[in-house]
């Protein structure tokens, strides 16, 4: 079977033109976002474009599903490090999509394909289907540790609805370690039994929801607590009609899935990960402008971890091309990914400030229009189910976010004028939410943004020989004929 490359950068003419890095968008919060095609490099995106034929999954949820298993599969031992704390290729997503028509559940099935074969006990042995309590999660590290195995663990919830509600009840743990699974490191819980404690835990989360129930059910106290900045939240949906289904078979797949385990073996055997000097001054560039990123509201809170998720991404991205350090089109393929993220997030979560009643006040202001609401109308949109305190605070934090202002209408008849709360102009709201840390980012001089075979500014003692796994693929060979 014969496919066709996918281009993975833009040339270097087209980045000058543009006059910012691959995946950079100032999409409203009405549009679908789009993935540039940097996020399509490596293995990772040969996958993707090899499977997308033959399914009706959406590729950028095969594409991301795949980042998140491989790191899995690798574990802590690989990572970057900022600020003193370690970046493995340790990832959470969240894949949003219509109900059944989403084709959510197609894209983990396509993606075990090539996982599967790749390990076959750690499908059976270090995944879990599912969360049932914070305490059932840390057991289930403890126990991989305790059989000798080191504890990494992929959880798959095709329900994620249901972690949520779990998270949200008075006493669960859930929420807390899902958080420390994500930072890494010691897992702990107490119960009546006494304290349950994993140590050196590696924990990867795919979850499927829908987008009404996730915006139903993602609480302002789990925003808050910084929940939800730690998953990437990817919208999907349905990308093609296939009544007779693909035609993929397994044999089209295998040289993937070899890949997949030389790979995972390389990576298990690096330890720190640098940038390499061009991707570092990317790195600068790309950062500062995440700095600026802030849209306040639901939306700021959801991607508050924009510049750890970027680096996770660039070490996974990395670690898929067998290198030891992290080059400009690591960064790129990263960015790329979390631009479709961050668009995602935008559309999921649009203007939502997070707090339920500040929310149902602003989508009424806006629908009255210039109009307005006076008090009584603004009350009567919660038909006396909020009292003068909770519209108060409301009205306080919509005009702390620049959302709405009060306003005096005069008139012209007798009597007092009215006070109403109106919405501020669109073109306002789309400056403030939508394009803040959109500023275009300059190139950086004398860096090559191209795709080469070996990056000049990477040596070549950063990148792992195909030989260096033949010990490992041959004894895995003898496994299966024995």
């Amino acid at each position: 079977m014969t496919t066709t490359a996918v281009p993975v950068v833009p040339p270097v003419a087209e980045w000058q033109a543009n006059g910012k890095p691959a995946g950079v968008s100032a999409a409203p919060v009405d549009r679908w976002p789009k993935l540039d095609g940097a996020a399509m490099h490596g293995l990772a995106g040969e996958i993707a474009s090899v499977i997308d034929p033959h399914t009706e999954a959406d590729p950028v949820g095969v594409l991301v599903s795949f980042l998140v298993e491989f790191g899995a599969h690798v574990g802590p031992t690989p990572h970057a490090v900022a600020d003193s704390a370690e970046h493995p290729p340790r990832l959470n997503a969240a894949m949003v999509g219509q109900t059944a028509k989403g084709r959510k559940g197609s894209i983990g099935q396509n993606v075990g394909r090539v996982t599967v074969p790749a390990d076959p006990r750690f499908a059976r042995e270090q995944r879990l289907n599912g969360f049932g309590s914070g305490e059932a999660l840390v057991d289930a590290v403890r126990g991989s540790d305790e059989n000798g195995h080191d504890p990494r663990l992929l959880v798959v919830e095709p329900e994620f609805a249901r972690v949520l509600n779990v998270a949200r009840r008075d006493g669960s743990t859930l929420s807390t370690i899902i958080r420390q699974a994500w930072d890494g490191g010691r897992l702990s819980v107490r119960s009546r039994s006494g304290t349950t404690v994993a140590d050196n835990s590696h924990v990867c989360v795919l979850g499927h929801i829908s987008a009404d129930e996730l915006r139903a059910k993602l609480n302002e106290t789990e925003v808050a607590a910084g929940f939800a900045n730690r998953f990437l939240f990817v919208c999907v949906k349905r990308s093609k009609l296939l009544p007779s289904g693909g035609n993929l078979d397994d044999a089209d797949l295998a040289p993937f899935v070899r890949k997949f385990v030389s790979f995972v073996a390389q990576a298990r055997q690096v330890g720190i990960m640098r940038r390499t000097s061009g991707a570092e001054e990317l790195w600068a560039d790309l950062y500062a402008g995440m700095a600026r990123d802030e849209p306040g509201g639901l939306l700021g809170a959801v991607i508050a971890r924009d510049s750890a998720q970027v680096l996770r991404l660039s070490v996974t991205y990395a670690l898929l091309d067998g290198c030891k350090s992290i080059d400009i089109r690591h960064v790129q393929a990263a960015w790329a990914v979390w631009r479709y993220c961050r668009d995602s997030a935008a559309y999921i979560f649009g203007e939502s400030i997070g707090d339920p009643i500040a929310d149902r006040l602003l989508n009424a202001v806006r629908d009255a229009g210039q109009a307005g609401l006076d008090g009584r109308a603004q009350s009567a949109v919660f038909s006396g189910n909020a009292d003068r305190r909770q519209l108060d605070a409301a009205r306080a934090l919509l005009e702390s976010k620049g959302l709405v202002e009060t306003v005096t209408v005069h008139t012209g008849e007798a009597g007092r004028p009215r006070v109403v709360l109106v919405a501020k102009r669109d073109n306002e709201l789309n400056e403030q939410i939508h394009l803040v840390g959109q500023t275009p980012l300059t190139p950086v001089s004398g860096v090559a943004y191209e795709q080469n075979e070996r990056n000049e500014q990477t040596s070549a003692d950063d990148y792992w020989s195909t030989a260096d796994a033949d010990d490992y693929l041959a004894s895995l060979d003898s496994e299966d004929d024995s």
